[in-house]
């Protein structure tokens, strides 16, 4: 692979300010290139978001090939036989339906996936989407609906006496050296199968290797080639992309299949060249970064070697750039020390923050509408504070930048869970914006 070309790509990650938090690049099960973008570091796990789909269906072909489930040509109201069905089009729903995104329910991503929130809002999961009412014949027509995997979370349940993490723990993980996941669940503790699994970026491709090597890791047989097999483009998206039991296609790629999530979280995997790259972060253009890995491949020559420059430009990505040091900042933060701020309805749930200065050290202090409360050390000259946010315990990084003498901009970094916060404060007003869910927002 050229040097040279991913030079190019680091580069170009550069000047257009990729909020990219990691890239790891496998060939012939070795990794060529691995870089972790500051303030994100090889340790941490990240949200895979929708890459999870992909991983549940690995999940049932395993349960499949273990004799828990029968096949995937089962319907799935057996596994739900305290519900009823208020269409009798539910009564021909298979698993693989499911897995396909052809339920055929009155549910789609052109509308936000409202009925994912309204599921989730719900007292009961299983029971609204029994609920929902169908638009197609199932088994017919794509439609992409969160809905369908938490289904397959809960046949998973129900069939193995084991939550999905737990499954994919003792069936998939653990032979395959993956140590350290989080996986969100409900009250019920059922896992969110449609996405929230959380991985290390080295952990996530292995499970392209096991792709490559046909569900063989060291020698074991983790998922059936009967099984992988049959992942294979199978309903039409668009005249571009194809979408086959939880993973994606491309028409004019057919060596190629790959696992996509919010925020550009991405597996791609090239069986023939035995390629995996694996992409977290919290929205970038990852199209570009494929093409850059193919060409690196297409423009190798034997005799030049640019490894040097590649591995300066990728350390300089590591640490924090364009270090500052004013000396000024911690008087400014002494203009707005102890103050409050308080927001109406909005929806971060952020009922008020203040700044506070601990031994010389800026903090802020979030309160949020369910009465919970969030401490964080700001990081100022260009460096981030690390510290860790109130569901798991994971890695956040903040950090604090003055505008000018009377304005603040606070970068607020769930790195692992994709969520970037800018917070603009002045002594006259106070502006939030999230980069969220590829959209910007403005309160």
């Amino acid at each position: 692979m050229s040097s040279q070309v991913l030079n190019n790509m680091l580069q170009t990650i550069r000047n257009e300010n990729y909020n990219i938090h990691s890239l790891l690049i496998s060939r012939n099960d070795t990794v060529v290139f691995e870089s972790y973008f500051y303030p994100y570091q090889k340790s941490f796990v990240h949200d895979l978001a929708s890459v999870t789909k992909s991983i549940t269906s690995l999940l049932i072909g395993i349960a499949i090939d273990k004799g828990f489930i029968a096949n995937e040509n089962l319907r799935i109201e057996q596994f739900f036989p305290e519900y009823k069905a208020y269409d009798n089009k539910f009564h021909s729903i298979q698993i693989k339906d499911l897995l396909n995104m052809t339920s055929g329910f009155e549910c789609s991503w052109n509308d936000g996936e409202k009925e994912l929130y309204k599921m989730m809002e719900s007292s009961d999961w299983v029971k609204y989407m029994y609920s929902l009412p169908f638009a197609t014949e199932p088994g017919k027509y794509f439609s992409y609906c969160s809905g369908n995997y938490y289904l397959l979370a809960e046949i998973i349940q129900r069939t193995t006496n084991m939550s999905c993490h737990e499954f994919a723990k003792k069936y998939l993980f653990e032979p395959m050296g993956i140590r350290e996941s989080y996986w969100i669940q409900n009250k019920k503790g059922v896992n969110q199968a449609w996405g929230d699994l959380y991985l290390s970026t080295s952990d996530l491709s292995k499970i392209g290797s096991l792709i490559i090597h046909n569900g063989r890791w060291e020698g074991i047989q983790i998922v059936s080639e009967n099984w992988l097999s049959k992942l294979t483009p199978q309903y039409a998206i668009n005249d571009e992309e194809q979408y086959g039991l939880g993973w994606w296609f491309e028409n004019e790629q057919p060596d190629k299949i790959e696992a996509i999530g919010r925020g550009r979280q991405r597996l791609v995997i090239y069986k023939k060249l035995k390629l995996v790259i694996v992409m977290t972060g919290g929205g970038f253009d990852s199209g570009e970064i494929d093409n850059f890995v193919l060409n690196s491949i297409a423009e190798y020559k034997k005799d030049s070697n640019n490894s040097a420059d590649l591995r300066i430009l990728h350390n300089q990505f590591s640490q924090p750039i364009n270090l500052t040091t004013n000396t000024d900042d911690l008087i400014k933060y002494k203009t707005i020390d102890n103050q409050k701020y308080y927001f109406a309805d909005n929806e971060f749930d952020l009922v008020s923050l203040s700044f506070k200065l601990k031994n010389q050290i800026p903090y802020i202090f979030l309160k949020l509408e369910d009465g919970s409360t969030e401490e964080q050390e700001i990081g100022f000259n260009n460096q981030f504070a690390f510290g860790k946010e109130r569901f798991m315990q994971l890695p956040i990084a903040v950090r604090g930048e003055w505008i000018n003498e009377h304005t603040l901009k606070v970068e607020y970094n769930e790195l692992c869970r994709i969520n970037r916060y800018y917070l603009h404060l002045s002594l006259k007003r106070i502006r939030l914006k999230c980069e969220l869910k590829r959209m910007v927002k403005m309160i």
